[in-house]
């Protein structure tokens, strides 16, 4: 069943941390099927679509902490804050 992921404020801090993140330290997710990303109030925030909640919890919880150690020097104080949605109803234009 698809999976989003709400990410609203990243450690990765900025667009272009996220990219050198998704591009040159973590090779492409399993799973991952899109990835949207913005700044809001100065914040980092992400929205991903994953194949299943599974392929998203892996990610989360054994590949992101590495890549953002690799990315910033060091751990961040605490994981992302993420919001989990199992989707049920899908509306594409």
């Amino acid at each position: 069943m698809t999976y989003v992921t709400v990410v609203d404020d990243s450690p990765a801090g900025s667009i272009e941390n996220l990219d050198k993140l998704m591009s040159d330290i973590l090779a492409e997710p399993d799973g991952l099927a899109a990835r949207y990303a913005g700044m809001v109030d100065g914040k980092l925030c992400l929205v991903a679509i994953w194949d299943s909640r599974e392929h998203a919890e892996a990610f989360m919880t054994t590949r992101l902490g590495p890549g953002l150690r690799q990315l910033l020097g060091a751990a961040p104080a605490a994981p992302p804050r993420a919001l989990g949605i199992e989707v049920e109803h899908c509306y594409v234009r």
